[in-house]
């Protein structure tokens, strides 16, 4: 790190806690398994490290550098899209670690647009830009954790999830047992149902489902009105 970076920010925040290192969460790694190819002791370890990304991005944020998702570690980037869909257990973990609630904010080409108008108004190409954060972002990770996970996220997850395993992992929608699947009710004959008979309907098929498969179980997703977690 360059002198000046590691003299402006406060090393002894950047000291990774056991506690964090030793929490897990089983719905989770389960919940990325339906959707990535992989096997339990991959996701175990995507989990780890996402769990570092997440610390280091709190950090960042409190020490104002610019934290992205690169290409190299996007498979950490989806181990977090599926933490943050256990709300309940997202929002507790970020404030028993942090201290508040960490936000994903997500990034789309319109974005990337107004981000060049906005740096070309200052004079700066956006490759200049993303040469010093990616600078940045990268010296803070080698003062937190060390060159073994430069390495680890930057030169090896880019060769083992490059974008053509990505796209060999990512497991479709529905796979599986799909003979299983609940089958709707027939256009027409609803158009003759009343709202109650639509709802038995609806409920017939809905329960004689035995699928479990593709990017849920049967259920799919709650909103645990009772207030309780499904996995703590």
């Amino acid at each position: 790190m360059s002198t000046s970076l590691a003299e402006s920010i406060n090393t002894t925040s950047f000291r990774y806690p056991h506690e964090l290192e030793k929490y897990y969460h089983e719905g989770v790694i389960n919940k990325f398994r339906d959707e990535w190819d992989v096997e339990i002791e991959e996701a175990q370890e995507i989990f780890s490290e996402m769990k570092k990304f997440i610390f280091i991005s709190a950090i960042a944020q409190k020490e104002c550098i610019e934290f992205e998702i690169d290409e190299p570690i996007l498979i950490i980037d989806k181990m977090w899209h599926q933490f943050i869909l256990f709300t309940m257990d997202y929002e507790r973990f970020c404030n028993k670690f942090f201290g508040k609630m960490l936000h994903h904010v997500p990034f789309c080409s319109t974005h990337l647009v107004q981000k060049i108008k906005a740096l070309s108004e200052h004079g700066i190409t956006l490759n200049e830009h993303k040469a010093e954060r990616l600078r940045r972002q990268l010296e803070t990770i080698k003062l937190t954790f060390g060159k073994s996970t430069l390495e680890k996220w930057y030169i090896d997850y880019a060769h083992k999830y490059s974008y053509e395993r990505m796209n060999m992992l990512q497991r479709p929608v529905f796979f599986g047992d799909l003979d299983s699947l609940n089958k709707p009710l027939n256009i027409s004959d609803v158009k003759r149902m009343g709202a109650n008979e639509l709802i038995n309907g609806i409920v017939d098929r809905g329960s004689a489902s035995l699928y479990c498969g593709g990017h849920g179980c049967g259920m799919y997703c709650t909103c645990n009105s009772s207030g309780g977690s499904l996995y703590t």
